[in-house]
């Protein structure tokens, strides 16, 4: 961060413990999010990007870890297969490499049975307004 950065970092951060105002709470959360993002842009392009807040339409739903599929082909990754339990009965299977990336940026791999939240967002102008379910 450059040294007026830094600054408006620390003002920030002593604002956040005291603000009683949801909005201007907010607004500052915003700004100290422009911050991290600048910083992440310029010394970490090459690490998954960090998620602070939805700024997007988004949902989150369970799944879970059925299946490890090896390929059988020495380069060719081993895929997991994912069951989504939302999702209509003939669309629930979803099989991916079974590769993440962990916090440090290191990668790591699906354990069958494991517990997942798979979150899906989209562009705003990607979408439109829904009306509301009738009561």
């Amino acid at each position: 961060m450059t040294a007026e950065e830094r600054a408006r970092m620390n003002e920030i951060c002593a604002s956040i413990q005291e603000e009683k105002d949801y909005h201007k709470f907010v607004a500052l959360l915003d700004e100290m999010s422009e911050l991290i993002r600048r910083k992440e842009e310029r010394r970490f392009r090459d690490y998954p990007k960090l998620i602070w807040r939805h700024d997007r339409p988004w949902k989150t739903v369970s799944a879970v870890v059925k299946k490890i599929l090896p390929t059988g082909v020495a380069r060719s990754p081993e895929k997991v297969e994912i069951t989504i339990d939302e999702a209509d009965y003939l669309f629930r299977e979803v099989r991916l490499e079974n590769a993440l990336t962990d916090p440090s940026g290191s990668v790591v791999a699906l354990k069958q049975g494991a517990r997942l939240d798979l979150t899906l967002e989209a562009n705003v102008a990607d979408t439109v307004n829904r009306p509301a379910p009738a009561a």
